[in-house]
């Protein structure tokens, strides 16, 4: 894959970074990590920009976490309606051999209902 060098500014302090992403997208978070800079530094003016990007990591990688164990918990659900699917399939499939074996055996006893009124017939013409 390309590398891209870019530019970004994060709390004041420029850094050059060679990565796969694109720039632009390096540049967006560049842009929201200064962004939760900007807002720790509001909300304490007094916290070193160490402590800051502690907290911001610690957030991120809660966050980083939480989206695992949803994506975990999706994969899960969707491997169960897989199996449902599947299970599902395997009963139609023997519903349908079991209707069309009642259909061959219907078919069997109209016959042999057939058979057995024209047999009769001839004695009910006496």
């Amino acid at each position: 894959m390309e590398k891209n060098k870019v530019k970004v500014t994060i709390a004041g302090v420029d850094y050059a970074l060679t990565t796969e992403e694109t720039p632009e997208y390096t540049t967006m978070l560049a842009a929201e990590i200064d962004e939760k800079m900007k807002e720790l530094r509001a909300v304490n003016p007094f916290i070193s920009t160490n402590q800051a990007a502690v907290l911001i990591a610690l957030d991120y990688a809660n966050s980083a976490k939480k989206a695992e164990q949803s994506a975990d918990n999706l994969r899960a659900q969707i491997k169960d309606y897989l199996e449902d699917a599947s299970q599902s399939k395997s009963e139609r499939d023997f519903y349908k051999r079991e209707i069309d074996r009642l259909k061959t055996e219907q078919k069997a006893g109209a016959a042999q209902i057939n058979l057995f009124s024209s047999e009769k017939e001839p004695d009910s013409a006496k």
